[in-house]
């Protein structure tokens, strides 16, 4: 009788209710479905602190980049202008060593660069690409440029410095010279040796009738100019000359402004390396015609030498420009080549 009452006592007191089955459990569920929401919003912010973080960085790394695409454009070109420019104009007239030394010293430093730069490119080719495409893009463009140089200088350059470096002549008589004493004389060759351009007197002409040639795979015409009011001690030292502007036994002798009755002057040959031809040509010249020529000297017959020295040049700086232009467009489709064909993303 004493275990009822109090088991209602204690189980239930007037005016309460009992407790529901599983009330418990229902506030397990509810706390633990709260941790889950709380931390499905954690991961969801973290992850996109995490792509705002990669975004960053990614913006962070082109922005990287653009400095080492840029060089990687420009130091090549920027090389072969300077190293073409060194070779071809008066720098290398003026102090051909320095010059060269200066051409040593740009390919050189390229060149010791490249080992380094290559073996840091197959440890890290994503690293090392930059480095190395410049070292090899740089020293690729010294030789090319020192080489575009040197030919524009020879070709061009040469020539037009050194004639207009020495001396000028006028009113000069290729037939005879009258000395201070009245005596008449041949005129000599070895007189005017310093001769680049030289001024006839009106009465000079050349002399087409004797011209002749000599071929060694061009043919190196000639053709003595004289005054043609010269009857007795007339020199023959001065020569017409031109390649390529006559027939194989000498006629037709068309070289420079032998066409032309205003062209009254000469522009001193300055191709050494032809010399040798042309005085055979003069040789044969003078065994067929009767002729002496102990000193002979070679010139362009023109209307206007120093027109035809400026000619010269503006085609030296012609080929300069047109190659500058030319290696930029070069650089950069280099570059996007080498950067497509490697799978690099700038």
């Amino acid at each position: 009788g004493w275990g009822s009452p109090s088991a209602n006592a204690v189980g239930t007191m007037p005016g309460m209710q009992p407790p529901m089955a599983g009330a418990v459990t229902g506030n397990v569920s509810g706390s633990a479905g709260e941790a889950q929401l709380y931390g499905a919003l954690l991961d969801q912010e973290l992850q996109q602190d995490a792509e705002s973080a990669r975004i960053s960085m990614s913006k962070r790394r082109r922005r990287m980049n653009g400095l080492p695409l840029i060089l990687a454009m420009l130091l090549p070109w920027i090389t072969f202008c300077f190293t073409f420019a060194t070779a071809a104009f008066f720098i290398h007239y003026s102090a051909p060593f320095s010059s060269t030394l200066c051409e040593i010293a740009v390919l050189g430093l390229c060149l010791y660069q490249l080992p380094s730069a290559w073996k840091n490119f197959k440890k890290s080719p994503l690293d090392g690409f930059y480095p190395f495409y410049l070292a090899a893009s740089m020293a690729i463009a010294a030789a090319v440029g020192w080489g575009m140089g040197d030919f524009t200088f020879y070709s061009y350059m040469e020539p037009a410095y050194s004639a207009e470096l020495m001396v000028s002549y006028t009113e000069v008589d290729p037939s005879s010279t009258t000395l201070v004493d009245g005596q008449t004389m041949p005129t000599s060759g070895g007189r005017f040796q310093d001769a680049g351009r030289v001024y006839f007197n009106h009465d000079t002409e050349v002399d087409v009738s004797r011209a002749f040639s000599f071929k060694m795979a061009d043919v190196y015409c000639v053709a003595p100019i004289l005054n043609t009011k010269c009857s007795k001690n007339c020199g023959q030292d001065f020569w017409a000359v031109g390649k390529n502007c006559c027939s194989e036994d000498g006629k037709d002798f068309h070289c420079g402004d032998v066409g032309s009755k205003k062209a009254k002057s000469g522009l001193r040959l300055m191709e050494e390396k032809e010399v040798p031809f042309y005085r055979l040509a003069v040789i044969q010249a003078a065994g067929k015609h009767q002729m002496i020529s102990q000193h002979p000297i070679f010139f362009h017959w023109l209307v206007d030498p120093v027109a035809e020295t400026h000619s010269w040049q503006k085609q030296g700086f012609r080929r300069f420009i047109v190659a500058m232009l030319a290696s930029f467009g070069v650089s950069g489709a280099a570059l996007a080549w080498t950067l497509k064909t490697m799978h690099l993303v700038l």
